[in-house]
């Protein structure tokens, strides 16, 4: 084994290099359970497990095993995990004979080969200082810290987004454009219409360093959270042992030690807490439970036993485990963690008002942390409150850069708003996050569908079929990526191919306004002029007939209109319907620019105002994103005949 080992690691960098995280994770895991004493294993793992407590857990692995290892001090230090002593500052300041460190390399090697003189990025930011300031610097561990911080900031999140590509390509895409400014890459402004005192992403991340855990490429200072529920018993030494083995997941261990404290402490109810969390993270559900039990009656008012109690519940009584969420929440209505629970609850279960209520009362409450703001902005773009929706997730991932979902969710936000507006403005301004989100979640098909319908949206149309194939490889029974790409066949005029994947789309999800509305479309370039009246548009219009937000009501009536008043026109006998469709678009006052000129055109031509032409085959209405849980307001809904 011991001489595979180097061909191996060869073959899991690659893998990294080129964003196959999983299969990076499978040979370092094989590499470290023949040899975990190797501190190089534990550094390139660290560069693709998921969570930043594995990320931490890595790094100090390989900081036990060399004590000097600047990379893992480094890293440590970056995610607050550590504060370097004295001694690991003057260790990491004198260079080993020999080391090895996976990102310094790249980056030494690309600034030599960079052109012209630049001193301060080309001498070692580690190399040691001469003479009197040398020793002044290490008089002071706190400057020595800050010291190290800044450099290795400016050597990793600076310098890497400003040289040629270090680690090779990350994304799988096509480029998107011939020319540099049509897609901006992360770090390039591009005009928004959104008020400038929106927050925004504080700094994108470049796309070539997808081996480079996040954690390390943002502006992001991580904070400790304390564990809740503990409560400390210096005097016992168990109790502390207990929750530190759960905090690193051994959770056998845990047991062993807290099943000790328990009996000799029976009325210490944060012991039973933490006994039945361990217990639940085993898998034993029914001691879980009957630990939490007892802790609770011991202590009636203890939120965190109600939340891990729910959360045990929820593999048997999903109903009783929601009451447990409420109850954690009622005895600490700051309580951030249930709030978190609450809301993964509500968004797997799409009852996107709950969510919305329960996350804004967390944000009424205090308890806005970045996982309830991006479950809020979830919420509101499903009841199509896209502004809203945009301003959560922006703020949400402001507050925390590390967390992928962020991106995801503003990049589904821009590309919604997109669908609402027409605004190619929206649809550029999704595509880093999307590209970032796909970097580090590859094998996501929600990320790689948002990703594509952004690209359609600007019509790189080559960029988009990839990722939308990509998703469907991925996954294909997801109703969205069909959609998105039975649209994308829709304007290459391949109305057979766009039938079959909206049919698809149909097939495995909930049949959306924007479903319907592209099927009609297709419907009416096919001649299935009938069915695309009565199976699809009659059910949209009666859908948007429901809605109370006014200006989505109209916006989606013009489009549903729009399609019906071409299906009228290709029949002479229905002629007038098509007028007075036409119209009535023109009366909507929050219907699209380009859906209000084309029914001027049309209704221009149809009553002798403008030149007479022959009927176009061609309609141009986009649809708009797909509303859920809206209540009714009237509207006119006219059924004429074809």
């Amino acid at each position: 084994m011991a001489a595979e080992s180097p061909a191996q690691l060869t073959e899991a960098i690659a893998a990294i290099r080129t964003g196959d995280r999983h299969r990076a994770r499978e040979i370092l895991s094989r590499l470290l359970r023949s040899d975990s004493s190797n501190s190089e294993y534990w550094i390139w793992m660290s560069t693709v497990v998921d969570t930043p407590r594995e990320r931490i857990y890595c790094l100090e692995s390989a900081l036990r095993i060399d004590p000097t290892n600047r990379a893992a001090m480094r890293g440590l230090t970056i995610l607050s995990a550590r504060e370097p002593s004295e001694a690991e500052i003057a260790q990491a300041l004198r260079p080993k004979r020999r080391e090895f460190d996976p990102i310094q390399p790249a980056i030494q090697k690309t600034v030599e080969q960079a052109p012209g003189p630049e001193p301060s990025l080309r001498e070692s930011p580690f190399a040691p200082r001469r003479g009197g300031q040398f020793l002044r610097f290490l008089s002071t561990a706190l400057i020595g810290a800050a010291v190290i911080i800044i450099i290795a900031g400016v050597t990793y999140f600076v310098a890497p987004m400003f040289r040629p590509r270090f680690f090779g390509a990350a994304s799988t895409l096509p480029p998107a454009s011939p020319t540099a400014t049509d897609t901006p890459l992360p770090g390039t402004p591009t005009a928004t219409p959104l008020p400038a005192a929106t927050r925004i992403i504080r700094t994108p991340v470049p796309l070539e360093v997808a081996a480079t855990p996040l954690s390390l490429l943002v502006d992001a200072t991580a904070t400790a959270t304390p564990v809740a529920g503990f409560t400390p018993h210096p005097s016992y030494e168990a109790y502390g042992f207990g929750v530190k083995a759960m905090q690193e997941d051994d959770y056998e261990q845990a047991i062993f030690f807290l099943q000790q404290v328990v009996d000799d402490n029976p009325e210490w109810a944060d012991a039973l807490y933490f006994l039945g969390k361990a217990q639940r993270l085993a898998g034993d559900i029914a001691g879980s439970i009957k630990s939490l039990d007892m802790a609770l009656k011991l202590d009636q008012d203890f939120a965190p036993a109600y939340l891990e109690r729910g959360r045990t519940l929820l593999l048997r009584d999903e109903l009783a485990a929601e009451r447990d969420f409420f109850s954690a929440i009622d005895k600490d209505p700051g309580f951030v963690e249930a709030y978190e629970e609450l809301g993964t609850y509500y968004a797997e279960r799409r009852l996107w008002q709950r969510l919305e209520t329960y996350m804004q009362r967390a944000v009424d409450e205090g308890a806005g942390s970045p996982r309830v703001l991006i479950y809020l902005s979830e919420a509101k773009l499903n009841l199509l409150k896209y502004d809203d929706a945009l301003d959560f997730a922006l703020e949400g991932s402001a507050d925390d850069p590390t967390m992928l979902d962020g991106y995801l969710a503003v990049g589904k936000a821009y590309v919604a708003l997109g669908n609402y507006t027409l605004e190619d403005a929206y649809f550029t301004q999704a595509i880093w996050p999307l590209q970032t989100y796909t970097t580090y979640r590859p094998d996501d098909h929600q990320g790689w569908t948002a990703l594509g319908s952004a690209l359609l949206g600007i019509d790189q149309i080559d960029a988009a079929l990839t990722a939308l194939n990509r998703a469907l490889d991925l996954n294909d029974r997801y109703a969205p990526a069909y959609l998105a790409r039975g649209r994308l066949y829709t304007r290459l005029g391949q109305y057979e191919v766009a039938h079959d994947d909206l049919l698809s789309a149909r097939r495995y999800g909930p049949e959306t306004f924007e479903l319907r509305l592209a099927l009609a479309q297709v419907l009416y370039h096919l001649g299935g002029y009938q069915e695309a009246l009565a199976d699809y548009l009659a059910p949209a219009i009666s859908e948007t007939n429901q809605i109370k937000d006014v200006a989505v009501k109209e916006r989606r009536l013009a489009e549903a209109y729009a399609i019906r008043a071409l299906i009228f026109e290709t029949n002479p006998d229905n002629l007038s319907d098509a007028i007075r469709h036409w119209q009535w678009v023109l009366e909507l006052e929050n219907a699209l620019p380009q859906t209000r000129e084309l029914a001027q055109t049309h209704y221009d031509e149809l009553t002798g105002v403008g030149p007479t032409r022959t009927p176009t085959s061609s309609p141009t209405p986009t649809p708009t994103p797909t509303p859920e849980g809206a209540e009714p307001t009237p509207s006119p809904s006219p059924t004429p005949a074809p």
